[in-house]
C-alpha cells in the first residue's frame, strides 16, 4: 500500500505542477514588464535629452541671428563689435567665447580667446562652408581649448543690406542639460549616461570612466544597433561589463559625424524587485507543498488505503478463480464504493459469462457433431439415391414397386434438405446466391410463417410493385426472415402484429447521412414490425452480440439475430433496428439491388442417358465403400472404363506416366485419410495439368477447395447427388476437355 501512497502523492505533486508553471509564466511577465518599463524609462530620458539640446540650438541660434543683425556686429569695429559680443556671450553661454569673422576670413573681433587677434581663418572648413552656403549650422561637438569642456558650434552668417556675405558670428554652446540628465539619471545605481561619436568613441559620460577605460568595439552589439536603427532600445553589456538597458538617439550633429546621445539602466535594478517577488511566491508554494504532502499522507491511509486493500484482496481471490470472492462494499458513497461495486459486480459478470463459455462450448460440440453427422448422412443418401435409381431403371414403368421407388427418392430428396440445415448450423456450407424477385421468395415463404407464429397473431405482407431483383441465397436469407418472425412472435406472447414490408429506397449523394447510417444508393428494404414489448436501450446495445438473449435458460440461444447480421453483411447489406419500450420492434434490412436486368430463370437440368458414355477412362477415388459402389456402377452402365480405389495414397500410387496419359476423368471425394483430395489433385496435377477433376463432398471443409475449383477443368458436386446430376457433371467436364483441346 505504500506504493499507492507514493502514486497518489506524487499525483498531488503532479497537480501542483500547473501552479509552478504558472507562477513561472507570471514571474516571465514581471520581468517583460519591468523590462519594456525600463525600456520606456531608458528611451524617455534620452528623448528628454535631445530635446533640451535641440531647444538650446534653437534658442543660441535666434540669439545669434539676432545680434546678427546688429550694426555694431555686422559692420562695426574692432572695439565696438566686442563690446556687443561681450553682453552676446552672457546671454547665450555665461563666460564662453563669441566670435566675428569678416568676410575676407580674418577674424578680429571675440569675447574671449586664446590667440590673437586678429588671425586669419580663411582655410577652415567653417569658414568656407558659411561663405559657399550663407545659411545657419550647428558645428561637430569639440572641446574647450581651455577648460576641455565638451562644447557644440553654432554659426550664423554676416549679410549686407543685399543680401552678400560679410562674415560668420560664432559661438560654443555649453551642455547644461546633460548635467541635468546625469543627475537624473545618477540616481539609480550603476546607471550610466554618455554621447558617442561614431559609435565607437565617447565623448562624454556620467559618471565618468577611468582613464584607462577602454573605447567601444566596432563590432559591439551597442554600436552595430546605433548604426542600424539610429534611435531604439537594446539589452547589452557595457565596456563595463556590467549588463544594462541602453535607449539611444542621434544628437544635432553634422550627417558626416554622426553623435548619439545613451542612458543605460543596469539590468540588476531593473529586475531586482520582480527576482524579490519570485523568491518569496515560490517559498510560499514550497511550504503549501509540504502540507499538501502531510494531509495527503494521512488522507491516503485513512480513506483510501484500507479500502482498496479490501478490493486488492478480492480480486486476488477472483483472479485465482474463486469467482464467489466479493470486496464487501463500503460504508461510503464516493467513487471507492462504486469501485467496490463494479468489482463485485466484474465478478458476477465473470461468473455469467463462465456459463455462457460453457453453454458456448456445448453449442460448438454440437455443431461439430452436426457437421459430422451430416457427413455421414450425405454419404448414405448418395449409396441410397443411387441404388434406388438403379433398382427404379431395372423395373417396368407398370411395376406396383416404382410407386415406391419413386416415395423413396423423394424422401431421400427430404432428406438432403435437412442435411443442408445441418450444415448450415455446422457453418459448413457455401452460399448459392442467385437473382431472385423478393416479392415471389415472400410469398412462398408467407404459408409456413402462418403456420409457425400460430393464430394469436395477424400477420400481413405488403410488398411494392416495382422493387428491383437482388441476387441472394434464398436458403440463407429465409432462415433470416424465420428469425425475425420467430423473435416478434416470443415478443407478444399474449398476440399481436406482425408486418413484413418490401421498397425500394434510393439515397442520394446530396442528401444528409442516411439516419441509419446507410451510404448513397439504390437499396431493397426489407422490415418486419411487431407490436411487442419492444427494447430498452442497453439491450438494443448487444442485440446482434452472438449468445446474448433476454430468454430464459433454454429457451433462446442469443444466435438468431446475431445469424441475421451476418447474413445481411454476407450479401453487402446493412441492417438496423428500430426498438422502443412498449412500442413494438422493427428491423430493417438494406440489400444492393442485383446488376442484372430480370431474375434469372430456373435451368432446368436435362435428362441424361446412362449409356452416354464412349469408354472414357476414369479413376474414382471415394473412401465410403456403398458411394464407391454406387457411383462405380452408374459410371460402368452409362458406359465408361472405371477403376475405383479407397483413398488418396492409393491413388496416387497407381498414378504413373502412362496411367495419366491415358486418364480422362479423375473423380474424388474431398475428405479422406490418408491423403485427402485437394493434396491428391495437387499432386497428380503437377505431372499433368489439364486433367479434369470432378470433386464430390459433403460439405466443404478447406479454403484451398476454392483455389482450385477457379480452374476450368474442375468441378465440384455436392452430396447427396442423383444419377442425372453425377452423369451430366462428367459429360460437361468431358465435353469442356475435348473442346479445348481441339
Amino acid at each position: 500500500m505504500s506504493s499507492l501512497r507514493v502514486r497518489l502523492l506524487l499525483l498531488v505533486a503532479v497537480v501542483l505542477i500547473p501552479s509552478f508553471a504558472l507562477l513561472l509564466t507570471f514571474a516571465s511577465r514581471e520581468r517583460q514588464w519591468r523590462r519594456e518599463a525600463a525600456q520606456s524609462t531608458a528611451l524617455q530620458l534620452v528623448d528628454r535629452g535631445v530635446r533640451d539640446q535641440q531647444e538650446a540650438i534653437a534658442d543660441g541660434m535666434r540669439i545669434l541671428r539676432a545680434f546678427s543683425m546688429l550694426p555694431g556686429v555686422r559692420s562695426g569695429s574692432a572695439e565696438s563689435c566686442a563690446g556687443v559680443l561681450a553682453t552676446l556671450a552672457d546671454m547665450i553661454d555665461e563666460g564662453w567665447s563669441v566670435s566675428r569673422t569678416r568676410a575676407n576670413g580674418v577674424q578680429d573681433c571675440a569675447t574671449r580667446s586664446t590667440t590673437t587677434l586678429p588671425r586669419d581663418v580663411s582655410a577652415s572648413p567653417v569658414f568656407q562652408r558659411m561663405r559657399a552656403e550663407r545659411e545657419p549650422f550647428v558645428g561637430t561637438y569639440v572641446r574647450s581649448g581651455q577648460t576641455g569642456e565638451l562644447l557644440l558650434p553654432l554659426n550664423v552668417p554676416l549679410l549686407t543690406a543685399r543680401g552678400a556675405f560679410d562674415g560668420i558670428l560664432s559661438t560654443g554652446l555649453r551642455l547644461h542639460w546633460f548635467n541635468v540628465l546625469a543627475a537624473t539619471v545618477g540616481e539609480t545605481p550603476d546607471a550610466v549616461v554618455n554621447i558617442t561619436a561614431g559609435g565607437d568613441r565617447i565623448l562624454l559620460r556620467s559618471p565618468e570612466a577611468a582613464p584607462s577605460a577602454p573605447e567601444p568595439a566596432a563590432d559591439n552589439p551597442i554600436t552595430i544597433a546605433m548604426r542600424a536603427q539610429g534611435r531604439g532600445v537594446i539589452d547589452a553589456p557595457g565596456i563595463d561589463s556590467v549588463r544594462r538597458v541602453w535607449a539611444f538617439d542621434r544628437l544635432p550633429s553634422p550627417d558626416t559625424a554622426p553623435v548619439w546621445l545613451l542612458v543605460g539602466l543596469p539590468a540588476s535594478a531593473v529586475y531586482a524587485s520582480a527576482n524579490a517577488q519570485l523568491v518569496a511566491m515560490l517559498a510560499a508554494l514550497g511550504v503549501w507543498l509540504v502540507v499538501v504532502i502531510a494531509v495527503g499522507w494521512w488522507a491516503t491511509d485513512r480513506f483510501i488505503v484500507q479500502d482498496v486493500h479490501r478490493m486488492l484482496s478480492a480480486t486476488e481471490r477472483i483472479g485465482r478463480g474463486d469467482l464467489s470472492a466479493r470486496t464487501g462494499g463500503t460504508a461510503r458513497t464516493d467513487e471507492l464504493a462504486r469501485l467496490a461495486a463494479s468489482v463485485d459486480d466484474m465478478a458476477e459478470r465473470l461468473h455469467d459469462r463462465q456459463e455462457r463459455e460453457v453453454q458456448a462450448q456445448k453449442l460448438e460440440a454440437i455443431g461439430q457433431l452436426a457437421g459430422g453427422v451430416a457427413h455421414d448422412f450425405n454419404n448414405l443418401l448418395t449409396a441410397i439415391i443411387g441404388n434406388t435409381e438403379i433398382a427404379r431403371e431395372l423395373i417396368e414403368p407398370s411395376h406396383p414397386a416404382r410407386s415406391e421407388l419413386d416415395e423413396a427418392l423423394h424422401a431421400a430428396g427430404r432428406s438432403a434438405a435437412l442435411t443442408r440445415q445441418l450444415l448450415t448450423f455446422a457453418r459448413r456450407s457455401e452460399l448459392a446466391p442467385r437473382v431472385v424477385r423478393v416479392d415471389q421468395l415472400l410469398q412462398e415463404l408467407l404459408s409456413l410463417l402462418r403456420r409457425l407464429i400460430g393464430e394469436h397473431i395477424a400477420l400481413s405482407l405488403r410488398v411494392d410493385p416495382d422493387l428491383p431483383p437482388v441476387r441472394l441465397d434464398t436458403g440463407s436469407m429465409e432462415q433470416a426472415i424465420l428469425n425475425l418472425v420467430v423473435n416478434a412472435r416470443d415478443a407478444m406472447p399474449a398476440g399481436g402484429q406482425i408486418e413484413i414490408t418490401a421498397q425500394r429506397l434510393s439515397v442520394r449523394k446530396e442528401q444528409a447521412e442516411h439516419p441509419h447510417g446507410v451510404p448513397p444508393g439504390e437499396w431493397l428494404v426489407i422490415a418486419v414490425r411487431d407490436t411487442g414489448e419492444g427494447m430498452t436501450g442497453d439491450v438494443l446495445a448487444h442485440a446482434f452480440e452472438p449468445f446474448f438473449t433476454t430468454k430464459p435458460i433454454g429457451q433462446g440461444t442469443g444466435l438468431g439475430l446475431a445469424m441475421v447480421y451476418g447474413t445481411v453483411r454476407q450479401h453487402d447489406g446493412h441492417v438496423w433496428v428500430d426498438s422502443r419500450l412498449g412500442e413494438g420492434t422493427t428491423v430493417f434490412l438494406y440489400l444492393p439491388p442485383a446488376l442484372e436486368a430480370a431474375p434469372e430463370a430456373p435451368i432446368p437440368t436435362p435428362d441424361v442417358p446412362l449409356t452416354a458414355g464412349n469408354a472414357q477412362r476414369i479413376l474414382l477415388v471415394e473412401d465410403e465403400s456403398s458411394v464407391r459402389t454406387v457411383v462405380e456402377r452408374l459410371l460402368r452402365q452409362a458406359g465408361y472404363d472405371v477403376r475405383s480405389v479407397a483413398d488418396g495414397a492409393a491413388a496416387l500410387a497407381l498414378c504413373d506416366h502412362d496411367t495419366l496419359a491415358d486418364l480422362d476423368l479423375l473423380i474424388s471425394d474431398v475428405v479422406m485419410p490418408h491423403l485427402g483430395g485437394v493434396e491428391l489433385v495437387r499432386a497428380v496435377r503437377s505431372r499433368r495439368a489439364d486433367l479434369p477433376v470432378l470433386f464430390v463432398s459433403g460439405y466443404r471443409e478447406t479454403e484451398d477447395l476454392d483455389e482450385l475449383l477457379a480452374s476450368p477443368h474442375t468441378v465440384l458436386l455436392d452430396k447427396p447427388f442423383t444419377s442425372a446430376s453425377l452423369l451430366q457433371a462428367v459429360q460437361q467436364l468431358l465435353t469442356r476437355t475435348t473442346a479445348a483441346t481441339g
